[in-house]
């Protein structure tokens, strides 16, 4: 493991620290506790279907910004960051919570925030506004960041790489992430509102729309 990736580990201990002290694991209900395992489970599952293209290019599932709005930043922080570890090379382990564990779930929660201060309290804003654009926003700087970030801590071309087919790529499967995941997002909000943790019924709900 190279210095850099050291750095970036000690970089995450304290927003780990603070994510452990503020998911609420010893105050949280049994129902609470399943949820959060269960969806963990499932991006953990999906992560396994990763595949390696040719020239280098390797496309995967992310999940982070979809936890984040499902079971809020700090517990999508921690189940992000034990998930990542046990699927990814260690090699790389430090850039990888970096880009594909802390961006996305702080993303998503400042497009939650964003939406709330300046668009309406409505439960479709939050639907279309965090579940489908807002995931594939997160995404696409996510994805983005993935093959700049790395390609500048190399020493390569970074611009070349992040103009490339690679990040056309990236950006296509982030599309396709953000509308499956906003479905389930969707479906979640109007079936089972207690899965998403983000989803706060006193403010969508009790407006006038």
């Amino acid at each position: 493991m190279s210095t850099l990736q050291i750095v970036c580990l000690l970089a995450m201990l304290p927003f780990l620290f603070d994510a452990f002290r503020r998911s609420g694991l010893e105050r949280a209900s049994l129902d609470d506790v399943l949820i959060w395992a269960g969806l963990t489970a499932l991006v953990f599952g999906i992560l396994l279907l990763s595949r390696e293209m040719p020239e280098g290019i390797s496309l995967k599932y992310s999940g982070a910004a979809f936890l984040a709005l499902t079971v809020g930043y700090c517990r999508a922080l921690l189940s992000m960051t034990l998930v990542l570890m046990i699927t990814q090379p260690w090699a790389d382990m430090g850039l990888i919570l970096l880009i594909d564990a802390l961006l996305p779930t702080w993303l998503m929660l400042f497009v939650v925030r964003l939406t709330r201060r300046f668009l309406p309290a409505n439960p479709f804003v939050f639907m279309l506004g965090c579940g489908f654009f807002g995931l594939f926003i997160v995404y696409a700087v996510q994805q983005s960041a993935g093959v700049f970030v790395p390609a500048l801590a190399n020493g390569e071309a970074a611009l070349d790489k992040l103009f490339s087919e690679q990040t056309g790529l990236r950006l296509l499967l982030a599309g396709g992430e953000a509308t499956l995941e906003g479905m389930i997002i969707t479906i979640l909000v109007v079936y089972f509102p207690r899965a998403v943790l983000l989803f706060d019924d006193d403010f969508y709900l009790s407006r006038p729309m």
